[in-house]
């Protein structure tokens, strides 16, 4: 249990420590490319890596389902097995690259048919998605090395290619920007050396944790492919989901509403997306103990670290989320400019169906453990096709404009993360179907008191400057912590200070 509990501590400052470094790229990037770019052109750079990370439709059904097998195979030190496993998977992937690559070259050159772009980018939008692309199919690639540190639960390396590929990224945008030229395509070009860079760590890390496993496209197994795809399939179809819920509004935004208002929902979209992805590096540190204590059957402690992991998470997301809608106008404001401040309803908007959306993470990893993916991937297409009808209706038919486009998101995505994520695990596994609602009942608490302290706030305060509004946020998330710890129950405070001064439970 030791081990575990460090392994566990050492991930989750790791995806802290990215986190971190994700967040000052992510905050201070977008007023840098805007005030160089514009609002309109700066909106087709996340737009290109939605619309090329559709691929990972495909690719997601070998990579998502590799991990679980490979780590049973590893596991039982059944090392030939591993080898056709992994081979099985590599060769699988090469394959699908090599049938994508000219549908990503043709519809980078012909990107302006298919989405609004002003006029004045000329060829650097197509050379922008170009990169994109090519940086997107390496990256996914070189992904399936890091499956060999994920399985020796060493998640801090895995992320360490996260760390390299950001600082390259940023590096030479800077050089590019502020020595040569500012551009589209120079952008696109540092998205594709930081993905080279990166994709050599990634080699590393394999080579390191599995010297066992020798790359041997002879190895292939069509009777593995079977296996992986029978779980894969469903993840695909989870992924194709979640596109639709996740990355469907800039697509739609940029179509109806045009570029510039899709590069402003873009802006206020990277809070969003800097949660979720904390969210996804807190939960996926649990990833690697959980398949290993499936693996080894501990059920029982399996469940326990889910269901707390479940709670957590979700007050975590609540007293982040919170802070940010009580202080939305001052920060926009400080942010990006004055012009974006009026924005901050819709920024709110977007911001609270997080906590209960992200807080069910931990729930995929248990249904992933299990290979119960079927069902989830049915209800996440269904509903992701109803995400991009309900948000169609209110843009051509409503004057929600870019506020129907975030409605419906948090709409259809809370209805099945709330409702049928957790009744699905809980059956799966065999427990009581109310087993995960107590992290809600924990979060709407939170959320009413954080609507008393936002409306005191507004009436009696301000923060008109980064001191005073970094000052004034940290005391209100210092609260909603203290009153989250309070939420939780006498055991789970007792494993949670466990786990973080690594002391083993008698």
């Amino acid at each position: 249990m030791g081990n575990n509990k460090l392994s566990v501590r050492r991930n989750i400052i790791s995806n802290i420590i990215l986190f971190l470094l994700n967040s000052v790229i992510g905050i201070w990037m977008p007023p840098f490319l805007i005030a160089r770019l514009g609002v309109g052109a700066y909106g087709l750079i996340p737009l290109a890596t939605s619309l090329i990370g559709y691929v990972s439709i495909i690719t997601v059904a070998i990579n998502g389902s590799l991990s679980r097998f490979l780590s049973i195979d590893v596991n039982s030190k059944d090392y030939e097995q591993a080898n056709r496993t992994f081979n099985t998977a590599s060769t699988s992937l090469g394959l699908m690259f090599l049938v994508l690559l000219p549908i990503v070259v043709m519809f980078s050159l012909q990107v302006s048919r298919f989405i609004s772009v002003p006029s004045e980018l000329g060829y650097g939008v197509n050379i922008l998605f170009l990169c994109a692309g090519a940086s997107f199919t390496l990256s996914s690639f070189s992904s399936i090395f890091n499956t060999s540190g994920y399985i020796a639960n060493r998640l801090d390396l895995v992320n360490r290619v996260s760390v390299i590929s950001t600082y390259v990224r940023v590096a030479l945008v800077l050089i590019i920007f502020l020595l040569i030229n500012v551009s589209l395509e120079g952008y696109g070009i540092s998205l594709l050396v930081a993905s080279i860079t990166s994709s050599c760590y990634s080699y590393y890390i394999f080579k390191k944790y599995t010297p066992f496993i020798k790359i041997d496209i002879k190895l292939f197994d069509i009777k593995i492919l079977k296996s992986l795809m029978s779980m894969g399939w469903w993840l695909m179809i989870i992924q194709l989901g979640s596109i639709l819920f996740l990355q469907i509004d800039l697509i739609v935004i940029n179509k109806l509403l045009g570029a510039d208002s899709a590069g402003k929902y873009s802006v206020l979209l990277q809070w969003s997306n800097m949660i979720r992805m904390l969210s996804l590096m807190l939960s996926g540190a649990l990833g690697p103990l959980i398949l290993n204590l499936y693996a080894k059957k501990h059920t029982d402690q399996m469940i326990k670290l889910t269901k707390l992991s479940n709670k957590l998470l979700t007050l975590f997301i609540t007293c982040i989320v919170l802070t940010l809608c009580i202080f939305s106008k001052y920060l926009l404001n400080l942010w990006v400019g004055p012009e974006f401040s009026n924005m901050s309803y819709l920024f709110i908007l977007m911001l609270l169906p997080l906590p209960l959306n992200l807080g069910v993470l931990p729930l995929f990893l248990l249904n992933r453990a299990y290979n119960r993916v079927r069902l989830p991937g049915i209800v996440t297409c269904c509903m992701g096709v109803a995400n991009f009808l309900i948000a169609l209706f209110f843009v051509k038919y409503t004057n929600l404009g870019m506020y129907g486009v975030a409605a419906a998101s948090g709409i259809v995505l809370t209805l099945k993360n709330f409702i049928f994520m957790p009744i699905y695990t809980a059956k799966t596994i065999g427990i009581k179907y109310t087993s995960f609602y107590g992290a809600s009942i924990s979060s709407f608490l939170l959320v009413m008191l954080g609507a008393i302290i936002g409306f005191a706030y507004w009436t009696y305060f301000d923060a008109f400057t980064w001191v005073s509004l970094i000052f004034n946020g940290a005391i209100i998330f210092s609260i909603f912590v203290g009153v989250s710890y309070l939420l939780l129950i006498k055991d789970e405070r007792k494993i949670l200070f466990d786990t973080i001064i690594n002391r083993k439970q008698k």
